[in-house]
């Protein structure tokens, strides 16, 4: 089974896309069967970082049951080392209003793709859809930039992913689950109380959602006078989400990626001695061992 990479951001223009498809060669690079799945809706465009202008198939002919499986829509990319892609959709009111069991049936796809790494580009933002595709995964990266803004989005991003994981611990048939539905939350703390208040013990349950996750934090366009506080950063998370960000790694500012996506390539192929191609060689070794040590413990058979 592949272990599924979900990487999302709390706005655009993080850089979120340009690290996903290095990512995604890079792994590749490294012998693994990756494919690219874009959920990006409205912003679909991972394709074009591989010169991909028109996909003759994108996830549209899926949702539109024209293909059964996902894998029939993928673009298989021999030049980029067996990578494979799924265009996107644009944003169409089919996409935009899915519903549950569409969702589910693209889910239960994308866990039938014949590959070892799956990499999710959920979109930017904090929509139900970009949640739950970035909860989905076995492991999620979020990326930020060194700016308030940006430090600001993430956490709105988190908080939001922590309360959609929170309240889906609960069945929504249980006494719990039907009051915390009807209800939408500012704070973590607020799904909290409402829990225990409802019903004894519920509070704990729900801190127990968040025992395992734990996204993983990359920050994008790094400079040295940055004045983004990691520390402070990871204890704001810790205190008011209760969950640990591990740093995942740090892209500095580089020219090379301004050329690499006018090239329509991924920098670290293009140019792979610049500052940013090796720190994301960084992140891409480090991501390997993750993956590596998630199989361990899920019993998955690795090459």
């Amino acid at each position: 089974m592949a272990v599924t990479i979900s990487i999302g951001s709390g706005k655009g223009g993080t850089g979120k896309t340009t690290l996903l498809c290095n990512l995604a060669l890079l792994l590749a690079k490294k012998g693994k069967k990756v494919c690219l799945v874009d959920l990006d809706i409205g912003g679909a465009d991972t394709h074009l970082l591989f010169g991909l202008f028109e996909p003759k198939y994108s996830l549209t002919d899926f949702l539109n049951k024209k293909f059964d499986s996902l894998s029939e829509v993928a673009h298989t990319f021999y030049s980029f080392h067996g990578l494979q892609i799924i265009p996107g959709t644009g944003s169409t009111l089919q996409t935009a209003n899915m519903s549950y069991q569409e969702k589910q049936r693209l889910l239960r796809a994308i866990s039938a793709l014949d590959v070892d790494v799956v990499l999710l580009d959920v979109g930017a933002g904090t929509s139900y859809h970009t949640l739950d595709f970035f909860m989905y995964s076995d492991i999620q990266i979020c990326v930020t930039m060194p700016e308030p803004t940006s430090i600001m989005d993430l956490f709105g991003f988190l908080q939001l992913a922590t309360i959609r994981k929170v309240l889906s611990s609960f069945l929504s048939s249980s006494e719990v689950g039907k009051i915390l539905k009807k209800n939408s939350f500012p704070t973590l703390k607020d799904v909290f109380d409402l829990a225990e208040q409802t019903q004894e013990g519920a509070k704990e349950k729900a801190q127990q959602a968040l025992l395992f996750f734990h996204p993983l934090l990359v920050i994008n366009r790094d400079v040295d006078n940055a004045r983004l506080n990691k520390v402070k950063l990871k204890q704001l998370v810790a205190k008011y989400l209760g969950i640990d960000i591990p740093l995942l790694g740090n892209i500095p500012e580089d020219p090379a990626i301004k050329d690499a996506l006018r090239a329509y390539m991924p920098v670290c192929e293009l140019s792979s001695k610049a500052p940013s191609a090796q720190a994301m060689g960084v992140i891409a070794d480090k991501t390997e061992k993750l993956i590596e040590l998630f199989n361990k413990k899920s019993g998955n058979s690795t090459q």
